[in-house]
């Protein structure tokens, strides 16, 4: 039964609850992240019969003008912490600033009974949530990502399902491996987030995701970061066969994959033993980029790749590493995250999908 009442009068509707779980589960979304994953498709709407007798979608109801609403409510009631991510141009002319929204300090009790969590984890992530701009933005980014995949998924009228979506520190790892000077030295191995998607008749892939803003240098002198290292790093991860020691699936009674628990390295021997779950992966690395004629990709990306040579000859024919742009994947045709729009270093392949 849907409540009447609003946040502001301390009482919660299921709409408010949905708002909550989604938040919950992405940390930071906006509003139009939000919207596309609240809005209903015209075929899902409510009927109803006009004075004419013909039946038409309805047409009033929650929409995003009521979206906008509800957001407001729930902020000032303090069930979501506004933040003021990077400026982005919204419209015409220079716009305004960009809203996320986290939990707020009055979500924890809710969000505690709806998700099982305990309330002090949930307080955690409210007080994590306190963090500057440029990193919200970069978590809105990977909101974006998954946002777009779920929808994707949905889309694919169970053809394709994401088994699970994992991010933060439990990612966190490293592996030691030379460097150009033969010295050892520990890379660190920490994506934006893990994934794994199921295809029908086709099987499971997983992938290791990179939101590159364009910030971070190609090759940098000493132990500065740069993508460089990170490239390495992966290399030597899945040469080590890491992925395959570290994580386990976590799975519900009924065999559904619904996360993955980490290996403590103590252990690693241990899992050695067993069937690994995760058998190989790939890295997915969004970078700024201008699609050319012919499906070429420009810009950062393709300095990126050019420089890959120089990395050592394996890493010049290497399809470990899939590249694409933001502007290739919509959110408003969220089936594009599926098309070949995945570029590899090896100029012997076409593009790439995630699921073929």
């Amino acid at each position: 039964m849907i409540r009447k009442a609003g946040a502001s009068s301390g009482k919660l509707t299921e709409r408010d609850r949905e708002i909550l779980a989604r938040v919950y589960e992405h940390r930071f979304l906006d509003t139009e992240l939000l919207w596309l994953l609240l809005r209903q498709a015209p075929e899902e709407a409510e009927a109803v019969t006009g004075a004419d007798g013909v039946s038409r979608p309805r047409k009033y109801g929650f929409g995003l003008k009521a979206l906008y609403k509800r957001l407001l409510q729930l902020s000032e009631a303090r069930f979501l912490q506004p933040h003021q991510a990077m400026p982005r141009p919204v419209g015409r002319g220079f716009g305004g600033t960009r809203t996320a929204y986290g939990l707020g300090s009055q979500s924890t009790t809710t969000v505690s009974e709806m998700t099982g969590m305990p309330v002090q984890l949930v307080r955690d992530i409210v007080e994590a949530n306190k963090v500057k701009a440029p990193f919200i933005q970069h978590a809105l980014d990977v909101a974006r990502f998954r946002v777009i995949l779920e929808l994707a998924c949905r889309a694919s009228e169970g053809r394709v399902r994401l088994m699970f979506w994992e991010q933060g520190i439990i990612l966190q790892d490293w592996i030691t491996g030379e460097n150009d000077d033969g010295e050892e030295v520990r890379y660190s191995v920490y994506p934006d987030a893990f994934f794994a998607l199921e295809v029908e008749g086709k099987g499971r892939a997983h992938y290791f995701l990179e939101l590159d803003r364009g910030t971070m240098p190609i090759v940098a002198k000493g132990n500065r970061s740069d993508i460089k290292k990170k490239i390495i790093g992966y290399w030597l991860y899945r040469k080590a066969r890491r992925h395959s020691q570290r994580y386990r699936y976590r799975t519900l009674p009924d065999g559904a994959v619904v996360g993955i628990n980490v290996v403590e390295r103590e252990r690693h021997n241990e899992s050695n033993d067993e069937s690994p779950d995760v058998k190989s992966f790939r890295v997915l690395i969004v970078a700024p980029g201008v699609t050319e004629e012919g499906g070429a990709i420009g810009g950062r990306i393709a300095n990126i790749i050019s420089e890959f040579p120089s990395f050592g000859k394996q890493y010049e024919t290497s399809t470990l590493f899939w590249f694409a742009s933001p502007d290739s994947i919509d959110a408003e045709k969220p089936e594009t995250i599926f098309e070949r729009v995945w570029l590899t270093p090896n100029p012997a392949h076409e593009l790439k999908s995630l699921i073929e």
